[in-house]
């Protein structure tokens, strides 16, 4: 395609929803578009251009016809924020994209499961931890979100997102932000939920001479915290540094069924209260259906903080193995004399052996997006009866699922929770027994 006839606008039809959300079309000459907040159904004039993938992208210029399943979005940000993905749709629309987004992945694997449990959708208004772009020019404070490919700020007023903690907190950081942060420099300000606690993490230059802490921006800092009620800020100057604490008046802690962990600065959970109870009461469930009686020794693989060990600990002794030093280590220190035991160590090099596995009456593991598939392997040569999968990503579990089965694992139960309302992420539960 020439770059003047990329120019052009066409008109095409909406034939799906792809996984990441956007509508899948065929322009004139065959060629496959993908067009963001698009219907499947929708037929629509677009102006077509190449992103830096050279992936076709169209720009929605006319709506000619709508789908039915087109609605309303109930975000007055939703056609410039690009936050979310999938406010356009129906809820019944969006709930069948979301069984075909993870079931079309199995299915290019030749994966089926021998159940499919109810999806769990978790309501908006839920998620407890954001990260906004914030910017000062002059008397103003922008903060909120990027706009839709694009780097100008959204300033929202009220995210449908986020827990309403999170958004009543917004317009309290500005005065702060506008004492603490550098004027015409943006910055990130992480902002998350821990329990009752709450933390936030600047990325960015501050307002002193030299862009770093001084006395005047540690009094700005404490005020902020004694006003919003946080347990602790920490800042950095770029996001590759290791955020430094600048005031903590709580400590920082999580509570793991029966672990209470301390939490490093910007330490991942769950992003919702509501998803990580969804997550661990699948995972407990299927635990103990098949090892409750027979009290075995367990194993978390990418255990990170203790998520799922914490819980797993009232069934039987868990090893718990993570990679990311801070997580282990206060993994490590919250686990004495709570049967887990905490190792340390980079499963994507040196992933568990066979022999190692084979201790195991039950393993679980959830790996980051890239999946599982040096630890698949060996699991799949294993005797371990019972192996239960959670993944952020339906295409890489569904790998590492086809080389569970290939090794003579079935996939007893499938169970998709939505905990990312209105984005193209999905996560998933599988459950798989040895023959």
């Amino acid at each position: 395609m020439s770059k003047a006839s990329m120019m052009k606008q066409q008109r095409v039809e909406i034939k799906a929803l792809g996984p990441k959300g956007d509508g899948i079309a065929h322009l004139d000459n065959s060629e496959t578009v993908f067009v963001s907040r698009a219907a499947a159904g929708d037929v629509v004039d677009i102006r077509v251009h190449k992103n830096k993938q050279d992936l076709l992208r169209g720009d929605i210029v006319n709506i000619v016809t709508p789908s039915p399943e087109r609605s309303a979005a109930p975000c007055p940000h939703y056609e410039a924020c690009g936050g979310c993905q999938l406010q356009h749709i129906t809820a019944a629309a969006y709930q069948d994209w979301t069984a075909a987004t993870v079931l079309n992945a199995l299915a290019e694997r030749d994966v089926q499961a021998e159940t499919v449990l109810p999806p769990v959708f978790i309501p908006s208004h839920t998620r407890r931890r954001t990260n906004w772009v914030a910017l000062v020019q002059k008397d103003k404070v922008y903060l909120g979100y990027n706009q839709q490919r694009a780097h100008n700020i959204v300033d929202i007023d009220e995210c449908l997102v986020l827990h309403p903690r999170l958004n009543a907190m917004k317009e309290a950081f500005k005065p702060y932000l506008k004492r603490i942060l550098r004027d015409s420099r943006r910055a990130n300000i992480f902002v998350q939920l821990c329990d009752d606690l709450c933390e936030v993490v600047i990325t960015g230059e501050l307002s002193s001479r030299r862009g770093e802490m001084d006395l005047n921006i540690m009094e700005s800092v404490a005020e902020m915290a004694q006003k919003l009620g946080l347990a602790r800020v920490s800042w950095r100057e770029k996001d590759r540094h290791t955020p430094q604490v600048m005031i903590a008046p709580e400590p920082f802690k999580k509570r793991f069924g029966v672990l209470h962990v301390d939490m490093p600065p910007q330490a991942f959970i769950q992003p919702s209260a509501e998803g990580e109870a969804a997550l661990v009461g699948g995972v407990m469930t299927a635990l103990e259906n098949f090892v409750q009686k027979k009290k075995p020794r367990m194993a978390d693989l990418f255990a990170g903080s203790g998520c799922f060990a914490g819980h797993m600990a009232a069934l039987g002794a868990v090893d718990a193995y993570e990679f990311a030093d801070e997580a282990i280590d206060h993994l490590s220190s919250a686990a004495g004399g709570k049967g887990i035991q905490a190792y340390k160590r980079n499963l994507f090099e040196r992933p568990l052996t066979v022999d190692e596995l084979n201790v195991y009456g039950a393993v679980v593991f959830d790996p980051p997006r890239a999946g599982a598939k040096e630890q698949a392997a060996t699991l799949a040569a294993s005797k371990v009866p019972v192996v239960i999968g959670v993944s952020c990503n339906p295409r890489s579990f569904a790998r590492d699922a086809a080389t569970l089965i290939a090794g003579g694992y079935v996939l007893k139960t499938l169970q998709i929770v939505d905990q990312f309302v209105y984005s193209a992420h999905l996560e998933v539960i599988g459950v798989f027994l040895r023959k």
